[in-house]
């Protein structure tokens, strides 16, 4: 019973065959020549099946109008069960108003039977009941009908969840975007009026303006360079383009410093000489990292090693264990870094050595193909 509440395809099949099998009953209990209308009702539920647009007042109108034909001259006698059943079908479809003026139409029906004083039994109990038959036939109709509501509701929400996420993305990537570049292509366009001004107040002065066409043009390149390989690193799948300087890891230390976490940092090499990419991943790393210290560690201390080499740049993150040993590879957050660092081709790790937890991921100083 429950799938059939939840799947349209079901529950018409379902009200079908208890149609149909009503209407058999129908035509048993039918006298004199009421085998022809119960015969005539008889296939009103499977057609509905096999015609999913059909309009719900032709349904109702081709189980109704034979049944008051039958109850008035008193040749059948259980009809109004298979009229429930096609007004159970009908209220929880999506109706329009012509539905819903043939639905009361049929809710109403047992009082004209009683009206036209031809059937004895719906001058006494018989319309009263029939009409509850009906309403509550009507009432189940219309909580499916509203379950199915809910269940076409839930399945649009995840669509519209991602177009906002798409929404919120785009917008984000071209937040992102201006950061990145606005800087370094404002400074050229100051070196390039510079040079204009200069020229235009002494035209002799060609080495100072050398100069700085030559500071113009290593900013532009730096700023492709970064531009190319953001973009690349969010090919990958970085959830993020914002540039990362050293003054901004800085500020990230701070951050954990200022809730009351104790960080030991050894910096060896020019971090300066990372490019962007890398940078963001490094950003990520660390981040990521000293949440985990602050969530699982048995104390807010942490040791960061960062080594910028020749080939690439060495970070090792340390901390003490948890009452809980971590498990490498559990969490989202440690899965979404090894995605992460693969993706600017770096390795990464996370393990339990002795007492300490040890983060350490190597990244390369440069995107691979990300020359200007």
């Amino acid at each position: 019973m429950p799938s059939l509440l939840r799947d349209r395809d079901k529950f018409l099949i379902g009200a079908a065959v208890l149609g149909t099998g009503l209407g058999v009953l129908n035509l048993y209990y039918s006298s004199e020549w009421g085998w022809i209308l119960a015969v005539l009702m008889l296939p009103a539920l499977i057609v509905r099946v096999v015609w999913r647009s059909m309009p719900g007042w032709l349904l109702l109108s081709w189980v109704m109008f034979p049944t008051l034909v039958g109850d008035a001259a008193v040749v059948t006698r259980s009809a109004y069960l298979v009229v429930t059943t096609a007004l159970a079908v009908v209220a929880a479809s999506r109706t329009r108003r012509l539905d819903t003026v043939m639905m009361v139409f049929c809710l109403l029906s047992p009082f004209l039977i009683w009206a036209l004083e031809t059937n004895d039994w719906h001058r006494g109990l018989g319309a009263w009941l029939w009409f509850g038959g009906l309403l509550i036939g009507w009432a189940f109709g219309h909580v499916v009908g509203r379950q199915f509501a809910l269940i076409d509701e839930l399945e649009r929400t995840p669509i519209r969840l991602t177009e906002a996420e798409l929404a919120e993305d785009r917008q984000r990537i071209a937040r992102d975007l201006h950061d990145l570049v606005g800087h370094s292509f404002s400074v050229v366009l100051l070196h390039l009026s510079g040079v204009r001004m200069l020229l235009a107040s002494s035209p002799t002065a060609i080495g100072e303006a050398a100069d700085a066409l030559r500071q113009a043009e290593d900013l532009g390149r730096k700023g492709m360079d970064e531009l190319r390989q953001a973009l690349m690193l969010m090919h990958g799948g970085s959830h993020s383009l914002t540039p990362i300087g050293p003054g901004q890891l800085e500020h990230l230390l701070d951050t954990y410093r200022d809730a009351g976490m104790h960080i030991r940092i050894d910096v060896a090499g020019d971090i300066e000489r990372v490019s962007a990419a890398p940078l963001i991943v490094l950003h990520d790393v660390l981040r990521e990292a000293l949440t985990n210290v602050a969530k699982h560690a048995r104390s807010a201390e942490a040791t960061i090693q960062i080594v910028v080499g020749h080939d690439g740049v060495e970070v090792r993150i340390e901390s003490a264990l948890g009452p809980r040993r971590r498990r490498v590879g559990g969490g989202m957050g440690l899965a979404g870094l090894d995605h992460r660092v693969a993706a600017i081709g770096g390795t990464f790790r996370a393990r339990a050595d002795h007492e300490r937890w040890v983060v350490e991921a190597h990244l390369p100083r440069r995107l691979a193909g990300a020359s200007a």
